[in-house]
């Protein structure tokens, strides 16, 4: 079989998001029910063809993340990586996420990024997992919370109110967020909300001086015990908060909403402070901690030089990158770094060395260089180096994305 790879026109984009929708197990009509999937970067959309039959499907988004310290660096959102299973064991994916990486860099991208469906596939690729995210399940009836109720108010909001306070609001928290994705205009109502959560509900957090200082988007889905009575779940969609106050309560909202037996929230922060805001901060139970946004560091100098660094140090990394040898993110690299800015320059007598994609998984700060070297994926060239690059790299908060793609 000979397969071609091109970008699609206009009217071949039906036939690409049914394609990829097989590829995901999603329902034909996913690219005509969720407007995100339709004309966006439309020349950055890549299939592979056998003959007239769409047979493998990828593509960039144009987004940006945000690094320590506030820059928003220009990023690739890899998405929508599907073979078919009639054309597997070809070569297909390895050269999709050829094109995608040269893409990225064609862009000026120094970063490309992706949500994984599959755990096992993208680190040969350089990528790295770069955040990470919990799945927290909170019993409405074991909550009591241990401080009094931060002052503010809550109020409901109808849908045209949602969609002038929420983006507004989200943009000012993920510009200084590590580790946040943008959320272009046309992704919002998919990105929030699907019907399968049930009925769908948005409140907002107003501090004392009336400033919405944040909001969640969530659904209500009906259930019914024959022992306990109403088992109603309450799943949590998007919760964006700028301040603690805000963040307290609109958990403790949550947490008050009749009827409501469970509350899940399936992408919450790592570092989520909720079970210390309760008396018995077992109620908040950790039920996974996934993989979220994974890395890969295609401009290794743009990416490093553009976060701010916990102390100041001068680190030098030899990096290996199998996959796109002698680009930018190959070879010796001496970091100049401090709280107020960083500069990279080539060479040097290496104190770490590793993989392009374990460097990728360390590099915003949600792993720790010692973590991946216990694993043998990066190597202490110098003694003490681990524990420096661990204090230089460290963030705080830890980062996560708030958009998944």
């Amino acid at each position: 079989m000979t397969v071609t790879f091109r970008t699609v026109n206009p009217s071949e984009l039906p036939a690409f998001w049914r394609a990829a929708a097989l590829g995901f197990a999603d329902s034909p009509t996913y690219g005509d029910e969720h407007p995100r999937w339709v004309a966006l970067d439309l020349e950055r959309v890549l299939a592979g063809f056998d003959g007239d039959d769409i047979v493998a499907t990828s593509r960039n988004y144009t987004l940006e993340l945000t690094v320590p310290g506030g820059t928003l660096l220009p990023a690739a959102g890899v998405s929508a990586v599907t073979v078919r299973p009639t054309h597997r064991r070809q070569g297909l994916l390895r050269t999709m996420m050829g094109h995608l990486l040269d893409d990225a860099v064609e862009h000026d991208e120094p970063v490309a990024m992706l949500t994984a469906s599959e755990g096992s596939i993208y680190e040969r690729f350089g990528f790295g997992i770069s955040t990470r995210h919990q799945v927290v399940e909170v019993r409405r009836r074991e909550v009591e919370f241990a401080r009094p109720r931060p002052p503010g108010r809550l109020r409901l909001l109808d849908a045209d109110d949602a969609a002038k306070v929420e983006p507004e609001l989200f943009d000012r928290v993920r510009r200084s967020y590590p580790g946040a994705v943008s959320r272009p205009d046309a992704w919002w109502s998919d990105q929030q909300w699907e019907p399968r959560f049930g009925l769908r509900a948005d409140v907002a957090f107003e501090n004392p001086d009336g400033v919405v200082d944040g909001y969640a988007c969530y659904g209500v889905h009906q259930g019914f015990d024959t022992a306990t009575g109403s088992a109603n779940r309450l799943t949590v969609r998007d919760l964006v908060a700028a301040t603690p106050d805000a963040l307290h309560g609109l958990w403790r909202y949550l947490c008050e909403v009749d009827l409501v037996h469970t509350i899940l929230d399936p992408e919450a922060p790592v570092d989520l402070p909720l079970p210390w805001l309760l008396t018995n901060n077992r109620a908040a139970r950790v039920k996974g901690v996934p993989d979220a946004v994974w890395t890969r560091l295609l401009d290794l100098p743009a990416a490093l030089s553009a976060r701010r660094y916990a102390v100041e140090d001068r680190l030098t990394l030899a990096v290996t990158d199998p996959t796109r040898s002698g680009g930018r993110a190959d070879g010796t690299f001496t970091l100049d770094a401090g709280p107020d800015g960083a500069t990279v320059t080539p060479g040097g007598d290496p104190d770490l060395t590793g993989d392009v994609s374990a460097v990728s998984a360390a590099w915003l700060g949600g792993v720790r260089f010692s973590t991946l070297a216990a694993a043998a994926l990066l190597q202490e060239r110098t003694t003490g180096a681990l524990a420096r690059a661990d204090r230089l790299f460290a963030t705080e908060p830890q980062p996560y994305p708030f958009t998944w793609f």
